[in-house]
């Protein structure tokens, strides 16, 4: 940061920041050095006077599953695209942290997303049955969702619907 700052048009000597705003913070250099660090899936990298900071795609894994499989129980941070003959069901997770996320790409069958006791699904402003009696189920081949864990364990919002789902 020794090369960084404004120059004062009076003084000509240069400005040299002495705090950074952040959407959550303030960051103040020590000895002139500001460092910023990622975190889990985030890489950062300078040159020059850039700084990038990078979502690192491979957070995510994919499975394609059959209803061979039946059924998928799901995982934080995984996606699944249905394939074969037969629908393929889908159980949420028992264990969920709050940002936990979980894809269902549709592509070769229909699928049914079931859930375990006491969880609920939300999808705008319809909610399925509270329980193992409630699900989200694809009317076709390519419906797809992404669910964000809301709640710890228990309740899931679709943030990205594709298709006409049906709420139970």
């Amino acid at each position: 940061m020794s090369q960084a700052g404004i120059i004062d048009g009076i003084t000509g000597a240069p400005t040299i920041p002495t705090s950074f705003v952040a959407d959550v913070g303030v960051a103040i250099p020590a000895a002139n050095i500001l460092n910023i660090v990622g975190g889990v899936g985030i890489t950062t990298s300078g040159a020059g006077n850039t700084i990038s900071i990078s979502l690192v795609s491979a957070m995510v894994t994919w499975f394609v599953v059959t209803s061979a499989d039946n059924p998928v129980s799901m995982a934080p941070q995984r996606g699944y695209i249905p394939k074969g003959a037969g629908a393929v069901t889908f159980v949420l997770p028992a264990a969920s942290d709050i940002g936990d996320i979980m894809y269902i790409e549709g592509y070769g069958n229909l699928w049914t997303l079931t859930q375990n006791a006491g969880q609920s699904v939300i999808l705008g402003s319809q909610i399925t049955t509270i329980g193992v009696g409630g699900s989200l189920t694809a009317t076709m081949v390519s419906d797809a969702v992404t669910l964000v864990c809301v709640t710890t364990d228990t309740e899931f919002k679709v943030i990205a619907p594709q298709g006409n789902l049906t709420v139970v």
